[in-house]
């Protein structure tokens, strides 16, 4: 319990460093520095905070991904997901979104590079 309640509050604490500080994925930044949020459009009705916070297992990697159900619909139905992984230098995490048959699908590519990690969004390198 009181393991859980720690990871609990790291999550909370993080996750608040990440969301002050926000910047876009299309600004071309080379790495994302620790506990700074990177937002990522990945279409109309979908995008993505990403953060990492470094641990004595790896850096953990989380993103939360919003997808709205309706274009038009301001209040709309929102999905909102979070995945997280633990990244050793040379690993990478991929998400997508799925989309009606014959449009582009939205991916997202993070990955550690040394001391580093990089945000990629609709990267060739999913295929």
């Amino acid at each position: 319990m009181i393991r859980f309640l720690k990871t609990a509050g790291s999550v909370i604490f993080y996750g608040m460093i990440a969301t002050t500080s926000p910047v876009h994925a299309s600004e071309q930044l080379p790495s994302v520095k620790e506990g700074q949020g990177v937002v990522t459009a990945l279409g109309p009705n979908a995008s993505a905070i990403t953060y990492w916070v470094s641990q004595a297992d790896g850096w953990h990697v989380v993103t939360t991904v919003d997808t709205k159900s309706a274009e038009t619909s301001e209040s709309g139905n929102h999905a909102v997901v979070r995945f997280s992984a633990v990244l050793q230098p040379g690993q990478s995490q991929s998400i997508s979104i799925p989309v009606t048959i014959g449009e582009r699908q939205p991916e997202l590519l993070i990955r550690r590079v040394a001391d580093r990690i990089e945000v990629e969004p609709n990267s060739d390198l999913l295929n």
